[in-house]
């Protein structure tokens, strides 16, 4: 299984959780330049990889806030 890497989803989230950047390789700043010059106001579009959608399936919006252990249908 091919594993997607992200600066905004990490081993904490569901294993869902989708956005654009996950699937291209654009980004050629370090982890450390990123996180020094991070926006703090949250502009990633997320989706469920499940629903294809905002939503989970609970119905509940996703993000990296909503989609975390506890979560029901949060998978790891």
């Amino acid at each position: 299984m091919n594993t997607l890497h992200s600066r905004h989803v990490g081993p904490a989230h569901c294993a869902k959780l989708r956005h654009k950047g996950m699937y291209c390789e654009a980004d050629s700043h370090t982890a450390e330049e990123l996180a020094r010059y991070r926006d703090p106001i949250e502009a990633t579009a997320f989706w469920c990889a499940c629903t294809q959608k905002a939503f989970g399936p609970d119905g509940l919006p996703v993000g990296t806030d909503q989609c975390a252990s506890g979560r029901g249908c949060c998978e790891h």
